[in-house]
């Protein structure tokens, strides 16, 4: 998930050995090519951009909250970056700079991170913002009564364990100095810390009093108050979202006087585009040739560092079976389902690491298109073809359910391929199709307290979605790491190695780039060794954009990661 899915942190400065940096002046690991600025086909004439004004954007999905701290995914993101802040973020070139930190530094042993805040911020609500308000969150974050899938955040910082586990009665390693300096110091160096943070900080004046445990139905999640450029102003179950300009921000006013985000099938929403209803709007690749036709649109491509994979429930006992997964990676033909399916705007994925970024292996195993050698693993793990051509073990056939979120026509294509293609290695899939929503309430369920629970067998059988990098790759750790099985993380695939526990405990130690990268390579071989996950492609999201939206610049940060900079030609 995006991550949001949700949602939802690169390092992509390792800023251990520095002892005072600056918002430019943080970061030294490597940078991966996807950086370059977003593809753009279209007039190449501006016209004179005027302030005022509203931009409605389109989505598949409806938020699930916007609470930034509740499993975040990029439904919610989409609208959260707009009205919260977080104390860093990455930029355009992956390097982190200062949000509501305007400038850190970090001691000599890497332990601790001073961080001066920008001074004279508000809430949206006229209380103003403080250290306090930090140290709050990322304390939240450590609370045992918080599941909202964030914890490995502040799991780093000294005393966070113990006061998760009820041993002590706050978090030792967060020390508020003053209204606009806070520390942070860690147990052991951490190289993905500083990314880390890039999360949105709440207020704790909404919600000191109510317990981390109930955040995920208190009220605030539908009417958020954040620090951001744009404030909330309502939301209409179904159809939208608006947030208006927060003519106070620290970082300068935005231009246009309204953001609307719509939610709605692809189909519907592209119609509305036709209709100039909407401004901006996410396209599938098969449309891109007939939005260009049109005088009042561009298109723009950008690489969001995703992979689209096919993730199995390990506890089911057909998956439990490497060899099952083996023989369905052999029957997946990925150069298909991406030339057919995604076209120029995809590529073969076989690493779980997104093709673009410095944490990709381009030497993972991998399992070429071999429906002989599919069957071969399924005969080899105990299977036998009955009389429908499927194959069964012990009575029990082959069979499972396959979830696809709706919405998004790339996924409901891919899944109706390898509906076929595993059909022909004797394998009988059934699609499942539900919004995103439904979904995630299947890989993060909750138990009859509406608390998040352990994921079972029974849950769900496999699912499509995708995965994106937002700040650095060590929130892999968090959907492979053995301590992080909901409700403690995303590990919802119940994946358990110890050689990858250890292996993410080393890369978070390590300080040298290279030496990081070669962990994170062997991280990558490990899990495609495994197939927990059957990576299939990475693609460009492409949006349709009204040529009289300016500065709407899509990266792998998100549609709206710059809303505060978008303005409307006259």
């Amino acid at each position: 998930m995006k991550k949001g899915s949700a949602v939802l942190t690169f390092l992509l400065g390792i800023s251990l050995t520095l002892t005072a940096c600056s918002t430019n002046s943080s970061s030294s690991s490597p940078s991966p090519s996807a950086a370059a600025p977003t593809a753009s086909t279209g007039a190449t004439t501006t016209p004179a951009a005027r302030n005022g004004g509203t931009v409605t954007v389109a989505q598949a999905s409806e938020p699930g909250n916007l609470n930034p701290l509740i499993y975040a995914t990029t439904s919610d993101t989409n609208v959260t970056h707009m009205i919260f802040d977080s104390l860093v973020k990455p930029d355009e070139s992956l390097q982190m700079v200062g949000g509501l930190a305007k400038s850190w530094e970090v001691s000599d042993d890497g332990l601790t991170y001073t961080f001066h805040l920008q001074e004279g911020v508000k809430w949206h609500d006229g209380q103003p913002f403080s250290a306090k308000d930090v140290a709050f969150t990322f304390t939240a974050m450590a609370d045992s009564r918080y599941d909202g899938g964030a914890y490995s955040r502040v799991q780093p910082v000294a005393g966070a364990e113990d006061f998760h586990d009820g041993k002590a009665d706050s978090v030792s390693g967060i020390k508020v100095a003053d209204d606009n300096t806070i520390t942070f110091t860690l147990a052991k160096p951490n190289a993905s810390f500083l990314a880390n943070l890039f999360i949105g900080i709440l207020p704790e004046h909404v919600l000191k009093d109510v317990s981390p445990a109930d955040w995920a139905k208190d009220a605030s999640n539908r009417s958020p108050i954040g620090t951001g450029p744009f404030k909330f102003v309502k939301w209409e179950t179904g159809q939208y979202i608006e947030v208006a300009a927060n003519p106070d921000y620290f970082g300068g006013a935005p231009k246009l006087d309204k953001v609307v985000t719509r939610f709605g099938d692809a189909n519907t929403m592209l119609a509305a585009f036709m209709n100039k209803e909407i401004d901006i709007v996410p396209i599938a690749g098969d449309q891109v040739e007939n939005v260009k036709t049109l005088d009042f649109a561009d298109v723009k491509a950008a690489n969001d560092l995703s992979v689209y994979y096919v993730g199995f429930n390990l506890l089911n006992p057909f998956f439990s079976d490497l060899k099952v997964r083996q023989a369905l990676a052999y029957g997946t033909d990925k150069t298909l389902i991406v030339s057919s399916v995604i076209g120029e705007y995809g590529e073969v994925s076989d690493d779980l690491f997104p093709n673009a970024h410095w944490s990709h292996n381009p030497d993972v195993t991998k399992y070429p298109y071999d429906k002989e050698k599919a069957k071969q693993l399924l005969e080899e793990a105990g299977f036998k073809l009955n009389s429908k051509g499927f194959y069964e073990k012990d009575g029990k056939e082959l069979k499972f359910s396959l979830n696809v979120p709706t919405g998004k026509p790339e996924r409901e294509k891919t899944s109706v391929l390898l509906k076929q293609q595993w059909a022909e290695i004797g394998v009988n899939v059934e699609i499942i199709s539900l919004d995103f929503s439904t979904l995630v309430t299947k890989l993060l369920p909750a138990g009859s307290d509406g608390k998040k629970r352990a994921v079972t067998a029974s849950d769900y059988d496999a699912y499509i979605l995708g995965f994106g990098v937002e700040a650095d790759p060590d929130e892999y750790r968090s959907y492979f790491g053995s301590k992080f099985m909901p409700p403690n993380g995303y590990n919802f695939v119940s994946y358990s190695n110890p050689k990858i526990d250890e292996l993410f405990d080393k890369e978070l130690a390590e300080t040298d780039p290279q030496k990081r990268t070669a962990t994170f390579h062997e991280i990558g071989k490990t899990l495609s060794d495994d197939v927990p996950w059957i990576p299939i492609y990475g693609q460009k999201t492409v949006f349709a954009a009204g040529k009289k939206v300016q500065g709407f610049n899509p990266d792998f940060r998100g549609v709206s990661f710059n809303a505060k900079d978008w303005s409307l030609s006259e």
